[in-house]
């Protein structure tokens, strides 16, 4: 009987495991030509090993008893419904009499969870043998081919990219319009993307174009600070900002706007409907023939007060849209990041009265990879001395936002600071001026999208800062940089460890991140990363103190653990996340996490910052990919979000200035 368990990867369970397991198996002897699991099932999620015999695996969507392959004795069978949450793929069938041995789902998921060694395995099984990155693979292997040739069509790219089955894109197979993905897309492209067919993605701005800010329009997305201009009606120059995070991004946007424009245009195939949308007086008749009043909200919240014209681009567009690769170099952007370098250095001067490396070599200097916003004003004296006069106006002006139970009253602040200073817009510059103070800003980014502030520790123990944080203990420097994107964070964190060498005290990433457990505005705790474009993991020292984080952030959850590096947020589906979930045993996904702490890693190896240089990464889980309705589709509540990021940001600058 034993024999059972030295098939692969059971053959790796420890002593006590083999037994528990022996102990749990249910052993059945079937006939030839019996069913032992019918595809489609949605109840059964039994694992099976194969002790006899020989089984057919039978695929009825390709034909009736169309058989696809055979599995003989002394394999298992499956498991993809625990593991991955889903249907029975396919059906199973006896070939010859044969006998089996099978386990509960629930039980082959503990071996997982438990046996690191047959998970390790296991991994390796269904990735390099039986393909279950197979679509995500060819996808992005068509992506990159397509920029190696110059010229990257998505109309040849979306049944490739629909096998995907994306998790953020649900309604992707549906005729029903998926207004949440489409709002995250429009979003994340520029404005003119339904009337826009050629768009000319390069990693340099060409010679000819160099007065490209005065020659175009800026066209720059509001939640993607990707350059880009319009160069003429109908074509768009995009400036990448890294190898291939920032192209991937783009195709994969562009690809759900795609299917989506092709939903709404097929809603208006009338011929009357053409003639009506070219006209204001006819356009509202037209929608309202067309789309529901809720679907006619929605789409006026994407597009104030230009739906029909919007509507009409893509009755006449086709999603007919191309894109042409330029690449000058192999190494993306260097030139700008070194740009970007400089304009810090000189910034450092203006600040602190001396370059980088004219400060002593005890210096502290600490780097944040933040949102900006959080940190800026949590060390904001304009915003401490004006305390009161926000919150009076918010009060008249958001009692909705004022009236929300908040755990932590200053973080009503926070969450009134944007809509204060639209309506105040004359406090701007009063603003800046006082916090000129402590702090410089890089508003010039040198088109890597990074905006930088700088700040004097010396000067911020002289000026009252958020009231939960202690005074800096000595003189130093914060460079706060926006966040990175992808794979440009690994050249962003070598420019600044260049610059500023072993003066680097702490290197500190905060954000926010998708969440494979919990809920959210819980909070993600970096142990370890795991790179999903190579499947390798990489330890991280911890340098977060766990029980000042949970006292700062109550009722929330502080998930420890691996966190997974994706190329895309976009292209992660429910069998990728599932697989690095139970597999890998991650507790949350981002994009930028591997790369940043890969060079950190490193340049303490090289010597180059020192060996005891702290590293922190923590984020907030702003999203569940694998929850229909808390996708990065769906908008956060602010008591989701504000009281979490700033936990970590207060727990970051403690320890900063600790």
């Amino acid at each position: 009987m034993t024999e059972i368990l030295d098939i692969i990867p059971f053959q790796f369970l420890g002593a006590d495991a083999r037994r528990r397991l022996l102990d749990t198996l249910e052993w059945h002897n079937h006939p030839a030509g019996r069913v032992i699991v019918r595809q489609g099932d949605l109840t059964d999620d039994r694992v099976f090993l194969l002790a006899s015999g020989k089984v057919d695996v039978i695929d009825h969507r390709r034909g009736p008893d169309t058989k696809v392959a055979e599995i003989e004795e002394g394999h298992y069978f499956g498991e993809r419904p625990a593991l991955f949450g889903i249907p029975r793929v396919v059906e199973i069938r006896a070939q010859t009499d044969c006998q089996t041995a099978h386990m509960p789902g629930s039980v082959f998921l503990d071996l997982v969870r438990n046996e690191p060694h047959m998970a390790h395995a296991l991994t390796f099984i269904l990735r390099d043998k039986q393909g279950v990155f197979t679509e995500f693979d060819r996808f992005l292997a068509e992506v990159r081919l397509g920029a190696q040739r110059g010229h990257i069509v998505i109309g040849k790219l979306l049944p490739i990219y629909k096998q995907l089955y994306p998790s953020l894109h649900r309604l992707g197979h549906s005729t029903e319009v998926d207004y949440n993905a489409l709002a995250y897309v429009v979003r994340r492209l520029p404005a003119n993307v339904t009337n826009t067919f050629m768009w000319f993605a390069t990693d340099e701005i060409p010679v000819r174009y160099a007065a490209a800010q005065a020659l175009f329009t800026d066209t720059t997305a509001e939640a993607r600070r990707r350059v880009t201009w319009e160069m003429m009606p109908g074509k768009s120059l995009v400036l990448l900002r890294d190898g291939m995070s920032d192209l991937l991004d783009l195709v994969s946007l562009l690809c759900i706007y795609a299917v989506e424009a092709r939903k709404l245009r097929r809603r208006l195939r009338d011929g009357g409907v053409l003639c009506a949308l070219a006209s204001e007086e006819d356009a509202a008749a037209a929608l309202a023939g067309a789309f529901s009043p809720y679907e006619v909200q929605r789409l006026e919240a994407l597009w104030p007060g230009e739906v029909h014209r919007r509507l009409l681009d893509m009755s006449l567009h086709h999603e007919d849209i191309s894109i042409h690769v330029y690449r000058r170099t192999d190494n993306y952007n260097s030139a700008h990041a070194e740009t970007w370098t400089q304009q810090i250095a000189l910034a450092t001067r203006s600040l602190l009265g001396a370059h980088p490396w004219e400060l002593p070599d005890d210096f502290p200097v600490h780097i944040i990879s933040s949102n900006t916003h959080s940190v800026t004003n949590c060390l904001s004296p304009w915003l401490q001395e004006n305390a009161e006069r926000v919150l009076t106006w918010g009060r008249e002006a958001h009692p909705e936002i004022m009236d929300l139970p908040w755990e932590e009253p200053w973080d009503r602040l926070a969450a009134l600071m944007r809509p204060f200073m639209a309506a105040h817009p004359e406090m701007v510059p009063i603003r800046m001026e006082r916090d000129a103070a402590v702090r410089v800003q890089l508003d010039e980014t040198a088109f890597t999208g990074i905006r930088v502030q700088l700040f004097d520790l010396q000067a911020l123990r002289a000026v009252e800062a958020d009231p939960h944080l202690p005074r800096p203990s000595g003189p130093g420097l914060i460079v706060n940089i926006d966040y990175a994107f992808g794979q440009q964070a690994e050249p962003i964190v070598a420019n600044l460890v260049n610059l500023f060498g072993r003066r680097i005290r702490s290197i500190n990433v905060l954000g926010k991140a998708g969440g494979m457990r919990g809920k959210r505005g819980d909070i993600l705790v970096a142990t370890a990363f795991v790179n999903q474009s190579q499947d390798v993991m990489q330890s991280l020292p911890q340098g977060v103190d766990l029980e000042r984080l949970r006292s700062r952030v109550k009722g929330r959850e502080v998930h420890c653990g691996r966190v997974l590096t994706v190329l895309g947020t976009v292209l992660q589906n429910d069998r990728l996340l599932h697989y690095y979930d139970k597999l890998w045993d991650c507790v949350g996904l981002e994009m930028e996490g591997s790369y940043y702490g890969r060079q950190a890693l490193e340049s303490r190896e090289l010597g180059l910052i020192a060996p005891d240089t702290a590293l922190r990464f923590v984020y907030y889980v702003s999203d569940l990919p694998l929850e229909h309705t808390a996708t990065l589709a769906a908008s956060m509540s602010p008591l989701e979000g504000i009281p979490p990021l700033y936990g970590i940001t207060r727990e970051v600058l403690t320890a900063v200035f600790e």
